[in-house]
């Protein structure tokens, strides 16, 4: 009796173990099964994105390539689109504001043509740094003669006063005007006004609103004080009050001068000066607006309501003249001259020069 028990456990643990063995098996194969299929999954998932992206690349580079293209075109053409257009506004505003697209003479080989009738002729010097014995003589002959500020160099007061003399000496316009820059002080005395030296020489503005010419043009003439401290008040207020006292009512602006460059929108480097500048000239509706500072971007351009702007540095000795309708409120011709080997560089800084260069060669 003992020993059928003993037998049966036996049996019964024998069949348990037997059971737990195949258990466990077929857990072991369910597992391995499970974890096979998870692998399978991993790849074709991997598989099929490489594949995506292997039949997505031709696309690919070739948006990336248009985009390059595109782009560089619209760079090199920048220029060209903005001179056209905004050629093409100033002939649809021509009925509106009278002004129309000057003669342009950017050649130092082209000569200096004769004055138009009606008009008044303007000579602009700027930035001669003490320079100016080398200006070549004799200087152009007109009714206006300018200096746009920094006749000295680093607040040296005799360049001024040499400057006074060869003025005296060699300009025989009827008229002279002067403004000041940023070297014509000195830093560590502000006081000292170096504009003293033009007495009997030349009419000095400071923020001043004047009419020239017998009266038949304009002139504001802005100091460096006003432009370093971007505060164009003072002279806002000048213009107001002349126009306040006329007897005729409301006085047109037909030149503004300063020294520091405007604000050209896309205008490239050594266009982007002063924007309280820009709205200034912008509220006076002024046809012309000529200045000096930056010496590399002597030049000229045109804004889209029509003004003029005119950077006559003299950095290549020569002088800028304009000649101006006050009538039509106008200007007609700008002889800004470069020597010819310099007019390409030139360019090259301000491409809005190739526009005037081949409009003038083309009606020439």
């Amino acid at each position: 009796m003992h020993n059928q028990r003993n037998e049966e456990h036996c049996s019964r643990f024998l069949w348990f173990r037997g059971f737990m063995r195949f258990q466990r098996r077929r857990d072991l194969t369910s597992h391995r099964g499970s974890s096979l299929d998870g692998r399978v999954e991993i790849f074709m998932v991997k598989k099929i994105i490489r594949s995506l992206i292997i039949l997505s690349m031709p696309f690919l580079l070739m948006s990336i390539y248009t985009y390059i293209v595109t782009n560089r075109r619209t760079i090199s053409t920048m220029t060209i689109i903005n001179a056209s257009i905004e050629k093409q506004v100033l002939t649809n505003n021509d009925h509106k504001t009278s002004r129309s697209h000057p003669q342009v003479y950017l050649r130092q080989s082209q000569p200096l043509p004769p004055q138009i009738n009606g008009t008044l002729r303007l000579v602009f010097l700027s930035d001669t740094h003490g320079r100016h014995d080398q200006i070549p003589l004799p200087l152009p002959n007109g009714d206006v003669l300018f200096h746009l500020g920094d006749a000295a160099i680093r607040g040296n007061i005799s360049d001024v006063k040499s400057l006074a003399k060869w003025l005296r000496e060699n300009s025989f316009h009827k008229e002279r005007i002067v403004i000041d820059g940023n070297h014509d002080q000195v830093l560590y005395n502000p006081h000292m006004d170096f504009m003293k030296e033009y007495d009997g020489v030349a009419r000095v503005l400071k923020d001043e609103v004047v009419q020239i010419a017998e009266g038949k043009i304009t002139v504001v003439g802005v100091s460096w004080k006003s432009c370093a401290s971007e505060d164009y008040s003072a002279v806002s207020s000048n213009v107001k009050k002349l126009r306040n006292e006329s007897q005729k009512g409301n006085i047109d602006i037909d030149l503004v001068l300063s020294h520091i460059h405007p604000y050209i929108k896309r205008g490239g480097n050594g266009w982007h000066g002063s924007r309280g500048l820009t709205e200034f000239v912008g509220d006076l509706n002024a046809p012309l607006h000529c200045f000096g500072h930056i010496h590399w971007t002597r030049g000229v351009r045109q804004t889209e309501s029509g003004t003029t702007l005119v950077n006559c540095a003299t950095t290549w000795n020569e002088p800028v003249v304009i000649d101006y309708d006050p009538c039509m409120r106008k200007v007609k011709m700008i002889h800004c001259p470069f020597p010819d080997e310099e007019l390409e560089n030139a360019i090259l800084r301000n491409g809005y020069l190739k526009k005037w260069l081949n409009d003038n060669e083309d009606t020439a």
